[in-house]
């Protein structure tokens, strides 16, 4: 699959001619206008802040959190290995973020294949059963073949073909929508998700430790320049200059910046804040409108004991009604503490979001004793933690998926705004990148390399997945000051 075809790019003459390095000659910057602002502190804008950061730019990151990492959530305790409640794991050893892990040195192990076994009263755990998962998917990919018409929603393909609620509830995983139930989804998105996730992935990564300590050390080089809880609640703009109100200390602040980065997620931006003004294209409230977010609940339960090994030997976990409910071990079998992580999504995630902590926590836990009735789990619970991604305030939500004839949207998000408004985050990237954390770090450095492109810096050497840091060329940012801003193809 493809990328993202992007925009081509304006290379005015500034570089080209004098042979020399701007960076001595250039009047400095104003201090009352930044370069670059960024909206948030998540992987993505990080990314984008370190590029940018490297090439001479003044930058600014404005995070609402009081951490970075965005969706990416690791709790440090009770548990030594790190306990994820937002991002799990790496996906696939080609992945963009190896290029950091491997910077950083931190410590990864391999995880086996998804092979929970399913769980249902009726039937009780249950083993995958291959052979009849590959003749589903083969009717699954006669089908889509042979489809020809409008783009539905999942659920309606799946009704027209006959497939049954439970062959439905097998498949509805193939089509990306982890997050959200067949009826909430794009057929022509499923159709294009899913052979592209299966050609790209090959092995998924668990960061030993916790995720977060890749963004931390990201953060840590970038200092000062990352500002946290600083919510933006607006943002006015006009050709060559944005001006971003953001509450920081109690106090409104206003700054001014030549180029701003917005990796905002959809379910944030959807809601009509920050404000921006002039509203945003058309164009551009489409492509927001035309994806959504998705819905989970991380729930983390320490046990005094593994005790659910007991009852499904050989099994590291379970899922159960359409596997939008699971249980599994986050820790290598006999290292760790006992704790089972549940990762629940679509209308069982909303369930436990509107039920509140304590209810939904209880509920969670009802889960467990359900699938496991003489463990007494809820006797044996010594700590739990959840994580409602749905009520998060700077998120609302996982992760993207499309709606229904949304399929081109993602490109459109992604095109910037008169060179000045850029976006960045997962859902900009195309499929199978998009509803992952190296999607959303490829879309920052997509987004850096566009504003040094729209100044006319060559980035062709720049961007090459460099192991250590990178000796930039001095000049970009006496750019911004000289060359102004190149009209872009949509306005």
């Amino acid at each position: 699959m493809g990328r993202i075809t992007r925009r081509a790019f304006l290379h005015t003459s500034a570089l080209a001619g004098a042979g020399t390095l701007l960076h001595g000659c250039a009047k400095p910057p104003s201090p009352s206008i930044h370069d670059v602002v960024v909206l948030g502190a998540g992987i993505s804008g990080l990314g984008a802040a370190r590029d940018l950061v490297r090439a001479g730019l003044d930058v600014v990151v404005l995070e609402a959190r009081d951490r970075v990492g965005g969706r990416i959530h690791s709790l440090a305790e009770p548990a030594p290995h790190g306990l994820e409640v937002g991002a799990q794991m790496i996906h696939g050893s080609h992945a963009p973020t190896w290029s950091l892990v491997n910077e950083f040195g931190i410590k990864t192990r391999p995880l086996g294949r998804w092979n929970r076994s399913e769980w249902t009263p009726a039937r009780g755990f249950q083993k995958p059963d291959r052979v009849r998962d590959e003749a589903l998917f083969r009717r699954l990919n006669d089908a889509y073949h042979a489809h020809h018409g409008d783009d539905v929603s999942y659920k309606e393909f799946l009704d027209s073909i006959k497939f049954t609620p439970d062959e439905q509830d097998h498949v509805s995983e193939n089509a990306l929508s982890w997050s959200a139930e067949p009826d909430e989804m794009s057929l022509r998105a499923a159709m294009e998700d899913s052979p592209a996730w299966e050609a790209y992935l090959d092995q998924n990564f668990q960061v030993v430790g916790g995720y977060r300590q890749i963004p931390e050390k990201i953060a840590s080089e970038l200092g000062d320049r990352v500002r946290l809880k600083s919510p933006v609640r607006a943002i006015d703009w006009k050709r060559g200059e944005a001006e971003i109100t953001c509450e920081r200390e109690g106090k409104t602040e206003k700054l001014r910046a030549r180029r701003a980065v917005v990796t905002l997620p959809i379910g944030v931006l959807q809601t009509g804040q920050p404000a921006f003004s002039p509203e945003l294209p058309a164009w551009k409230r489409k492509s927001i409108d035309a994806l959504h977010m998705g819905r989970v609940v991380v729930v983390i339960l320490l046990f005094d004991d593994w005790f659910w090994r007991q009852y499904a030997p050989g099994v590291p976990g379970w899922s159960t009604r359409g596997r939008r409910i699971s249980f599994g071990d986050p820790h290598p079998a006999g290292k760790g503490t006992p704790a089972l992580s549940g990762w629940i999504t679509g209308r069982p995630a909303q369930e436990l979001s509107d039920l509140g902590q304590e209810d939904g926590l209880k509920k969670a836990l009802s889960w467990v004793e359900e699938a496991l009735p003489r463990s007494g789990a809820g006797k044996r619970l010594q700590w739990s933690y959840v994580r409602d991604w749905v009520r998060d305030p700077w998120a609302l939500g996982s992760y993207s998926y499309t709606r229904p004839g949304g399929i081109a949207q993602r490109a459109v998000l992604a095109t910037p705004i008169q060179d000045l408004l850029f976006f960045a985050g997962e859902a900009t990237e195309p499929a199978p990148h998009y509803q992952t954390v190296h999607g959303a770090y490829s879309s920052g450095r997509r987004v850096a390399r566009e504003i040094l492109s729209s100044l006319g810096v060559d980035v062709s050497a720049l961007f090459r997945a460099p192991a250590g840091p990178v000796a930039w060329p001095a000049g970009a940012a006496a750019l911004l000051t000289s060359a102004g801003s190149a009209s872009s193809t949509i306005a």
